[in-house]
């Protein structure tokens, strides 16, 4: 499994991918990690993803969401962002599900379980 976190924030991309990391190991799942700081960086890497944690924020975050499903309808995007309202937008990306900061490790376990549909604990 390939796993994508995109988070303008270095401190905010180490974190998420600290508590993926630990429920992947939790429940023995192998996956390899990508981090993103930006999104041209995202934008130019091609090879496929199966889970995107998106948090670029605002405009950018879901241009690049509108790219990914374009690209690929397959992938399962958690878009991450401070603006409840975006959850709306996000149903219409056909995000796996949307994330309200500040993150926590309780909302990145039910994500992970949504992306996985459901097959982990």
């Amino acid at each position: 499994m390939r796993i994508a976190v995109c988070e303008n924030s270095q401190a905010a991309a180490e974190k998420l991918r600290e508590w993926i990391v630990q429920y992947c190991a939790l429940y023995r799942i192998q996956a390899t990690f990508h981090c993103f700081l930006n999104a041209d960086a995202f934008e130019a890497w091609k090879e496929p993803v199966d889970i995107v944690f998106l948090g670029f924020g605002g405009s950018t975050g879901f241009y690049q969401a509108r790219l990914l499903r374009e690209r690929d309808r397959r992938c399962r995007i958690i878009l991450v962002d401070d603006t409840p309202e975006y959850a709306v937008r996000c149903v219409r990306l056909h995000c796996t599900d949307f994330i309200l900061r500040p993150v926590d490790f309780r909302r990145v376990v039910q994500s992970m379980r949504l992306a996985l549909g459901g097959g982990f604990p």
